[in-house]
């Protein structure tokens, strides 16, 4: 994230108007802690009803259930994330994190939906 802001030069850009590196170390400390354990480990909001039925059916996630997509999943996603869910359904989830391991190796931005280099 570091590296990122330098490149863009963000703190050059953000003028003075709060304190840049306690701004980073935010940013760090959210990449940091805000990995979702999935929802049999209690991730996700409490009161969703996918986690609440993966909890239920013992999964590690929403996508290993039998009835993959369903209609309580239909609010949680939009269609970019539903296609990547798909596909860790069609794959399995040690092939799927391999994949996704090696796409951002490569530089893939999973927001962008492309491969974003943070370097000139």
């Amino acid at each position: 994230m570091s590296d990122f802001a330098a490149l863009y030069g963000f703190e050059f850009r953000a003028g003075g108007a709060f304190n840049f590196k306690q701004f980073l170390k935010g940013l760090e400390w959210f990449i940091e802690n805000a990995k979702c354990p999935g929802c049999q480990e209690g991730g996700g909001p409490p009161g969703c009803e996918v986690r609440k039925c993966c909890f239920e059916k013992g999964l590690r996630i929403c996508f290993e259930c039998m009835d993959f997509p369903c209609s309580k999943f239909g609010e949680y996603a939009d269609p970019d994330t539903m296609d990547r869910y798909k596909r860790f359904k069609e794959i399995g989830f040690e092939k799927w994190v391999e994949e996704q391991v090696q796409k951002a190796k490569e530089g893939y931005e999973i927001h962008l939906q492309k491969v974003a280099s943070l370097k000139p």
